[in-house]
């Protein structure tokens, strides 16, 4: 998905006629964000060395949706469009997931490679402080 600016037609021309496709978002802002949430809460299988399985647990299921909301304050902040349904969705969808589903960063975890945390999970922290938000979770 790329923001509607006049170089996403370039973009857009170059594909035509492939195999991929490009969606385009009139509120690009919201549709990083939402994407953000969810990378986020499944960053809390990398801090356990879990898979998704975990999140059918009540207490884990509490501790994902008060992160999710933390970053939904954020996401606000920042100019996203999110509904306050939006982290339950979010936690329902990781509580379907085959138990055994894992992550990209999960995988990096097991095999000793570098982690994008400070990316997927610190820029939470980061943006509520320049917005006076507190985020206890993303501060852990």
């Amino acid at each position: 998905t790329l923001p509607y600016t006049p170089e996403t037609a370039v973009i857009l021309a170059v594909l035509r006629d492939t195999r991929c496709s490009v969606d385009v978002a009139g509120d690009f802002t919201s549709v990083a964000w939402r994407k953000l949430l969810q990378n986020a809460v499944a960053g809390l299988m990398v801090l356990t060395g879990r898979h998704a399985g975990m999140y059918t647990r009540t207490d884990i299921a509490e501790l994902a949706l008060a992160y999710l909301q933390e970053c939904l304050r954020v996401a606000r902040a920042e100019g996203a469009t999110l509904a306050d349904e939006v982290p339950q969705q979010i936690l329902d969808a990781l509580r379907g997931y085959p138990a055994d589903l894992g992550t990209s960063i999960l995988a990096d975890r097991e095999a000793g490679r570098p982690l994008e945390w400070d990316i997927r999970n610190g820029i939470v922290q980061r943006r509520g402080r320049v917005h006076g938000i507190s985020t206890p979770i993303s501060d852990l």
